[in-house]
């Protein structure tokens, strides 16, 4: 898996396959998912990635503390 973040657009890509993407869909007004022939997830686009993964990710954190605790 391949990630990348672009700071001045506020996008994360992440790519999950080499395979070449055939057909693109909006998941939400925010995540964009490329398809294979097949119909599987090649790779993610999430804009507004800093309001959007940075909160899930700290709640994790936060989860993830308690449970060592």
């Amino acid at each position: 898996m391949i990630v990348r973040y672009d700071r001045k657009a506020d996008i994360l890509y992440l790519r999950f396959s080499e395979e070449k993407p055939v057909d693109t869909e909006m998941v939400d007004d925010d995540v964009v998912v490329a398809l294979s022939r097949k119909g599987e997830i090649v790779s993610m686009e999430i804009w507004r990635a800093k309001e959007l993964i940075l909160p899930a990710f700290l709640r994790y954190l936060r989860e993830i503390k308690e449970v060592v605790k």
